[in-house]
């Protein structure tokens, strides 16, 4: 099976008959996709930037991925400090395995819907407690349209966002400069799996609103309520 970010670099270069020239990866976890994507664009690694608030991913981004652009905030539709549940690494001396990253990598702005979790075959009471632990930290929140100031181009052309639950409210604070990125790979969800989230119908409405095309949703979590969803821009 082709990975999705593999698919997603053809899928920008069937539709806009070129090759990318920059990256943006908006929840990086571990810088693992950008790389990916920066690979097969054969980019410097100066085009990639990469956005994640979890203070431990931040430094093992910046560690393996030197010469990225790298921001340690979140992108939110407010400026300021919010709560975060950065969910921790496992024990020193522990391996950092992809179950330990899938931990981490549910770190979010928001808080998980335990009423949809519990619905999920065999999840306990214990289950929960080790997959969700209340670690919350302050950190720093901008928006998309400030992000955009710093990263200073005209547009991006791969976009990635995988912000757990809070995919709506970080393409909401672009504004209309949401019209400078030209291909989105967004994490949705039909069902709230998190608290107070905005839906996979919001995100659409939105992006039909700023003028892209939805070319595809993949169902893969939570009986396929859960998944990727791919657009790009009308030019």
């Amino acid at each position: 099976m082709t990975h999705p970010m593999i698919q997603f670099y053809q899928t920008y270069k069937e539709e806009f008959k070129a090759c990318p020239e920059s990256i943006l990866e908006i929840g990086s976890r571990d810088g693992k996709d950008a790389e990916l994507l920066r690979s097969c664009c054969d980019l410097a690694q100066k085009n990639v930037y990469v956005v994640e608030p979890h203070p431990f991913s931040y430094h093992q981004i910046i560690k393996n991925f030197p010469e990225f652009n790298a921001y340690q905030f979140a992108i939110f539709d407010k400026v300021g400090i919010l709560d975060f549940n950065a969910i921790p690494p496992p024990p020193t001396g522990t391996e950092l395995s992809e179950k330990y990253l899938g931990f981490m990598g549910t770190s979010s702005l928001l808080k998980k819907n335990k009423e949809v979790y519990f619905q999920i075959p065999n999840m306990t009471e214990a289950a929960w407690a080790v997959t969700n632990p209340n670690t919350w930290i302050k950190v720093l929140t901008v928006t998309g349209q400030m992000l955009l100031q710093l990263i200073d181009r005209p547009e991006i052309d791969l976009v990635k966002i995988d912000v757990e639950g809070a995919t709506y409210d970080v393409l909401k604070s672009f504004g209309d400069d949401l019209r400078l990125l030209k291909a989105l790979h967004l994490e949705v969800e039909k069902i709230p799996i998190w608290e107070n989230e905005h839906l996979y119908a919001d995100t659409q409405n939105l992006l039909n609103y700023y003028g892209f095309k939805e070319l595809s949703y993949d169902g893969i979590y939570f009986g396929k309520n859960q998944g990727d969803n791919v657009w790009v821009r009308i030019n």
